[in-house]
């Protein structure tokens, strides 16, 4: 409720609308009020922004006679979102916004607004015809990064909120927007079959369905003729082992709750529980062998690994860091059996041989994150790209010499808050990096 303080020193209601009732599709039409602006140069003049209106979508009110009348800025507002195409959120139109709250008003020109909704800062200086302020950019939380070794785009991403993007150029916002077939929020998982890179699987959470597949290297995508039942409410992370012929799709409830794997052969058209999978860990393919995958059971500390496909998984290394969901296991590509295991504070671990036994990296103190690129001219190991520790300072490195020695890559003018969730380096450009950030979007860097 909204109320302005008049000169005699009595309240007078100025609500622009009340809570309640339904909107013209039957949906409750609940929200709040958030944001407010005046413009003091023009006595009476108001902005108000509703809250959390998700039925008939958040708005601006404006009134010019102190609240006695108000006009909704959505009504008439004309929305360009062309350098900026996923706040189409897989539609044909974007929305005004939602979960509005700050507001400013010019305090030179009444007709210059701007506010901030959950996706971006839209602005206006006529009043109707609005564009984001953040021009180009998604600045999302960043949970998968793939970096393709062939096709069009050199990098697709898996992002909080705004599901997956296919980045067909670096330096502006990806053309098609969100993926849609189905339209997801949060991505949960995010792979491509090594020897096939033409096939990507995703998975997330979802209204239309939790998980697709695309077979032109993630442009475009079908939705999975079927789901196991878990799907809806728990999607985890998915992999496809080397050929894509096979999919092994994990579940974790967003409060930890662990829930048996499920494999399927036939792209999501049918699926069957796999018992002896780790619950909750994440499937990662071997990037040479088609019958082989593995997943590290961070409860136990053990590597768990499968030579029929998925079907069955055995025990194999184990004694390892235990006790954090956010270990991550990564396979070296073109290379089987070849894995690294970061374990935070823990440190950095190898397998050799299949996850059969570990190596620690004594050049490594801690590891949150890893991922690999091209190799350097003249190596014979990929580039290894990771945020961890070599001694005290947590921060960004490359190894060209298969950890034996790290160089760091960013400076402390460029930290972007937490970073340890994923990196990756490019398969095709030796030095260029893809980092991900809680907040900021996707970073990327190249040698000077």
């Amino acid at each position: 409720m909204h109320k302005l303080h008049t000169a005699g020193g009595t309240w007078t209601e100025v609500t622009p609308v009340r809570p309640g009732g339904t909107t013209d599709g039957g949906a409750a039409d609940t929200f709040g009020y958030g944001g407010v602006a005046v413009d003091t140069r023009r006595p009476g003049t108001v902005v108000v922004s509703t809250n959390n209106r998700w039925a008939a979508v958040d708005t601006l009110y404006r009134s010019t006679d102190g609240g006695r009348t108000w006009r909704s800025l959505k009504d008439s507002a004309v929305l360009d979102v062309s350098e900026t195409p996923y706040l189409k959120w897989g539609g044909d139109e974007p929305k005004f916004g939602w979960w509005i709250q700050a507001l400013a008003l010019d305090p030179y020109d009444a007709k210059h607004v701007v506010h901030g909704t959950g996706a971006t800062l839209y602005g206006t200086r006529d009043l109707r015809h609005w564009a984001p302020w953040i021009r180009g950019l998604e600045e999302a939380s960043v949970r998968r990064l793939i970096s393709p070794p062939a096709g069009k785009a050199h990098l697709i991403s898996g992002l909080g909120d705004i599901g997956v993007m296919y980045h067909d150029r670096l330096t502006a916002s990806p053309s098609r927007g969100m993926a849609t077939n189905p339209v997801s929020g949060t991505t949960t998982g995010l792979a491509q079959a090594a020897a096939r890179p033409s096939y990507v699987v995703r998975a997330g959470w979802g209204d239309h369905g939790n998980g697709a597949y695309s077979e032109d290297g993630g442009r475009t995508w079908t939705p999975f003729a079927a789901q196991p039942a878990i799907a809806g409410d728990a999607p985890g992370p998915i992999a496809a082992n080397a050929d894509g012929g096979v999919l092994l799709w994990s579940f974790v409830h967003g409060d930890g709750t662990k829930h048996p794997a499920h494999r399927s052969a036939d792209n999501g058209a049918t699926w069957t529980e796999v018992p002896s999978f780790p619950k909750g860990a994440t499937p990662v393919a071997d990037p040479a062998d088609p019958a082989l995958l593995y997943a590290y059971d961070t409860d136990t500390g053990t590597l768990f690994a499968s030579t029929d496909g998925g079907r069955t998984f055995t025990a194999r290394a184990g004694g390892l860091p235990s006790g954090d969901s956010q270990f991550k296991l990564v396979a070296a590509p073109g290379r089987s059996g070849d894995l690294w295991l970061s374990t935070k504070g823990n440190g950095l671990y190898r397998s050799t041989d299949g996850g059969g036994t570990f190596t620690k990296v004594e050049s490594c103190r801690a590891s949150h994150t890893l991922g690999f690129g091209k190799a350097a001219d003249g190596a014979g190991y990929p580039a290894i790209y990771q945020v961890g520790s070599t001694g005290t300072l947590t921060a960004v490195y490359r190894s060209d010499d298969e950890a034996r020695t790290w160089v760091r890559i960013n400076d402390d003018d460029h930290q972007w808050g937490w970073t340890g969730e994923t990196i990756t380096g490019d398969p095709r450009v030796y030095g260029r990096v893809y980092l991900g950030t809680n907040g900021r979007g996707i970073q990327y860097g190249e040698p000077v």
